[in-house]
């Protein structure tokens, strides 16, 4: 499904993790792997520098490995930009990528607003499927149980058409609605009433498409925090999520859902766009 994945690699602790995702959901062997290392100072750029030696030398490591494990095209890509973010999208323009792996360092809100996320700002400017490894929790499959919270806008379903093109390697999908500002016990048994109707049909077109699934519905709390909390009590090993396009000031103030669960989850994120892609 996705011909032109790329990796986007600080080189820290979560790169192994990075490649564990990239295992579990580009299955293509054919798949065309691009290893992208932003280099943020130009004295470091060069082939004669210790830096360059250095980490071209784990690049190299890594692209054996992915080799190794049946890819056959695999590029590093040694580029210079003082600006992250600027250096990804160039990368992923100029190869045509569709599909960006990342990874986050846990900077939470107050951090990632006022001091800088590159994690933060590239799933906020770039329009492609975006997985951001996060958190401490690691397996061998991270399909194995994906949680999709919805709040049955077209935004929050885009993921539909990604889960039916991997349903033979996707183990469950739990969907999550999080019922919020109801006004006393007649609202919310109607509005749980109407969320159970739609995510009943939800569960029943994964059927079609042989996939488990089940919902939850949850009220009582802000929707980001019961997502993130659900993530964890359910073991999921990757939660789905919209982006937000609101910047980090006025999300932060507008209480962008998505937003929160991206700075929050200490779980793997698949952000998607807001618009279908082609492939």
């Amino acid at each position: 499904m996705f011909s032109r994945v790329m990796l986007a690699l600080d080189l820290s602790e979560l790169t192994s993790r990075m490649l564990d995702v990239f295992y579990s959901v580009c299955l293509d062997p054919g798949t065309e792997v691009y290893l992208l290392h932003v280099v943020r100072k130009s004295e470091n750029f060069a082939q004669t520098t210790p830096y360059y030696k250095k980490t071209y030398s784990r690049l190299k490591g890594l692209a054996q490995d992915i080799r190794n494990a049946g890819y056959d095209n695999v590029e590093i890509l040694w580029v210079s930009n003082q600006d992250v973010l600027d250096g990804i999208q160039k990368s992923v323009d100029q190869y045509d990528i569709n599909l960006l792996i990342m990874a986050s360092h846990g900077k939470g809100v107050w951090a990632s607003t006022f001091r800088g996320s590159s994690t933060f700002n590239v799933v906020r400017a770039i329009d492609i499927p975006t997985l951001v490894v996060k958190g401490d929790y690691k397996c061998d499959d991270y399909l194995r149980r994906i949680l999709l919270p919805t709040d049955f806008s077209r935004k929050s379903l885009i993921a539909l058409n990604f889960i039916r093109n991997l349903r033979e390697n996707v183990g469950e999908v739990i969907f999550v609605h999080v019922i919020e500002g109801v006004r006393g016990d007649e609202e919310l048994r109607e509005s749980k009433e109407m969320a159970e109707d739609m995510l009943q049909e939800l569960c029943n077109e994964m059927q079609d498409f042989g996939i488990q699934s089940r919902y939850v519905i949850a009220d009582g709390g802000a929707a980001s925090k019961e997502v993130c909390k659900l993530a964890e009590e359910e073991n999921c090993s990757l939660v789905i999520t919209g982006k937000t396009g609101a910047g980090p000031i006025k999300g932060l103030l507008m209480g962008s859902t998505a937003q929160n669960i991206l700075l929050n989850a200490n779980r793997t994120l698949w952000v998607m766009p807001d618009e279908e892609s082609d492939e």
